[in-house]
């Protein structure tokens, strides 16, 4: 019965005026991250990036301790900026930030989604144009089958002079048994006027390195182009999540003095919950003319029962650099409790006009902890893992300048194509096997047909010495892109112990003010293990990419309205059905309505 519900007012709201997750904004995270679909992403990665997209980077306005914690730049672009800022002014144009040492026109293309050139140096302007307090708050409420109360989360942000920062969010899930919160999280954090640095208190992310040793939250563990392969570290930055699941909770600091910058924090929410437990860390960087070295240690105490142990403590040495146009970066992390000892290292460099390529080696003894690591990896976790990952990124053809009727980056070649191949061996064994060993090939390439008509084709192979040893996918996409109008159509099939089928059509609107989608699709998936994960377009702040199994159809509706300069309203309405199955099988829908405040 809910489901007609949920159906009905799907079919009513599309002639309301009701922005939601378009294609611009996702190819813009894609094409940053450095991975070739929207499934690949992590959902703490889309909050953040969605969120620099509804509130683009002040290059121009911000600190050096902003711009790092942003995540955007690198230790080395930070400083870059910085130093070019200070000799030549504020950056008026994305030509001349490409023209900064360390940035380049590929990269500007990257980022360009995600910051503004806004400056207080513009004639006719005053120094300080921006805005001095500023204010978001987003609610949302959902109500699925199954749940007999409705979920809701509310967050809010608020930030007053580019100094002062404080937020909260509340949350509900589906699965609490009332109506309070299950999640709830905070922070304050202030940014010293008279030298470089800030304090935090609250929840906040701590991620140094290339993750190997202390970097809190999901990682991305795909690798499928060069530009995934070098991770980006934030220090301490701020989270901006509904549930603060992913973040530390605790006390942090950091201060710079020239070339040096040291951090330090105290975070209360160690491994155990049967007793006290803290994790007390700190970083020391070094900043150069051509890149950063950095040095990490933490311990986890845990006590319980009037004893005192120490379950986990690393240190870990990591470095970055970029010469010539050349990124180079390693870290080795060592493990006081098991001894054991983890490498990494890689590059990133053209050998072309139009081909760059990476390479990265891992070395993750199976004794090693990866309680707090999210290091690029073959499986979940970064341990049990010898490992060695080729990828290569190939552009060809002539400039497209692409109808997507927004303001993200719109010329693209002709040909984009991607080629990344990962072998992993597994010390201790998956199986009864001696040794565990898995290999992983991609290529992905996207091709313009015309600058209305783009064509995905994606090839993965997965082959393993355990369980299932071989699952291949097959991925085509048409994608119509007339603007103010879009249509999208996917095709997938997945061969590992049976077949899996999978095909969508969705159409869309979308303007300044206005976006509308609706997605119909069908499914044939008899085996768990040729499951087929889809992303799916929702309000902003959540991130959705279900996995389909079984034998059914699906429907999706999502809008979003901007009703007022400070007001925004976001719907998604969607439903499940598995009218194609031998054994009976309930549905499901959804109902969701979001509310942002931008004052």
């Amino acid at each position: 019965m809910r489901g007609r519900i949920v159906f009905s007012v799907m079919l009513m709201i599309s002639c309301f005026q009701l922005h939601s997750q378009d294609f611009s904004a996702l190819d813009a995270m894609l094409l940053f991250s450095g991975i070739s679909s929207a499934e690949e992403l992590s959902e703490e990665e889309a909050e953040r990036l969605e969120e620099l997209i509804g509130h683009p980077l002040q290059i121009n306005m911000l600190s050096q301790a902003r711009l790092e914690e942003s995540g955007l730049l690198t230790h080395y672009q930070v400083v870059s900026l910085t130093d070019y800022r200070e000799r030549h002014g504020d950056v008026l144009s994305f030509s001349e930030l490409a023209a900064v040492d360390g940035f380049g026109e590929e990269f500007v293309r990257r980022i360009r989604p995600f910051i503004s050139l806004e400056s207080s140096c513009l004639p006719g302007y005053s120094p300080c144009r921006a805005r001095s307090v500023h204010n978001d708050l987003a609610i949302r409420t959902d109500l699925r089958t199954g749940s007999s109360m409705p979920s809701y989360a509310l967050k809010y942000r608020l930030e007053a002079g580019g100094r002062l920062c404080c937020g909260l969010a509340v949350s509900r899930s589906n699965a609490a048994s009332d109506m309070k919160p299950d999640a709830v999280s905070g922070f304050v954090s202030c940014h010293f006027r008279k030298m470089p640095g800030k304090v935090v208190l609250g929840d906040f992310n701590a991620r140094f390195g290339q993750g190997l040793a202390l970097w809190n939250g999901m990682g991305i563990s795909a690798l499928s182009s060069p530009s995934s392969f070098l991770k980006r570290s934030s220090g301490l930055s701020l989270t901006s999540s509904f549930t603060g699941k992913y973040s530390f909770k605790g006390v942090g600091a950091d201060l710079s003095f020239g070339p040096v910058r040291i951090t330090s924090m105290v975070a209360m929410n160690g491994t155990d919950k049967n007793g006290l437990s803290f994790l007390p860390a700190v970083n020391v960087l070094w900043y150069g003319s051509v890149g950063s070295l950095g040095l990490t240690h933490y311990s986890h105490f845990a006590h319980a029962g009037g004893n005192l142990r120490i379950p986990d403590m690393k240190t870990s040495l990591d470095a970055a650099f970029c010469i010539r146009g050349t990124d180079l970066f390693a870290e080795t992390s060592f493990d006081w409790v098991t001894r054991a000892l983890a490498v990494l290292a890689g590059a990133s460099f053209r050998a072309g006009e139009d081909f760059r390529l990476a390479s990265m080696v891992r070395y993750y003894p199976s004794a090693y902890s990866c309680a707090w690591s999210a290091a690029a990896r073959s499986t979940t976790k970064c341990t049990n893992e010898y490992a060695l990952s080729v990828s290569g990124e190939l552009s060809s053809g002539q400039w497209i300048s692409v109808d997507n009727g927004g303001n993200m980056a719109s010329n693209v070649r002709r040909v984009n194509g991607t080629l990344s191949l990962d072998a992993a061996c597994f010390p201790e064994p998956k199986s009864e096997e001696e040794r565990s060993v898995q290999i992983k090939a991609l290529t992905d390439w996207k091709i313009m047909l015309s600058d209305r008509f783009r064509l995905d084709l994606r090839v993965s192979e997965r082959i393993r010495s355990w369980g299932e040893p071989f699952r291949t996918e097959l991925r085509s996409e048409l994608t119509l892109m007339m603007s103010p109008w879009l249509m999208n159509m996917r095709l997938d099939a997945v061969k590992c112990d049976g077949w899996g089928l999978l095909g969508y059509w969705e159409s869309g609107f979308r303007n300044d003010d206005l976006s509308l989608y609706l997605r119909l699709g069908l499914f044939a998936i008899d085996d768990w293990d040729d499951r087929i994960y889809v992303y799916e377009r929702n309000a902003p702040g959540t991130f959705s990419v279900p996995a389909y199994y079984g034998r059914g159809v699906w429907a999706a509706f999502t809008g979003g309205w901007k009703y007022a300069r400070w007001g925004k309203a976001y719907l998604r309405a969607a439903m499940t059905s598995y009218p194609f199955m031998k054994q009976k099988k309930s549905g499901k829908a959804e109902l969701k309505l979001q509310f942002v405040f931008d004052f």
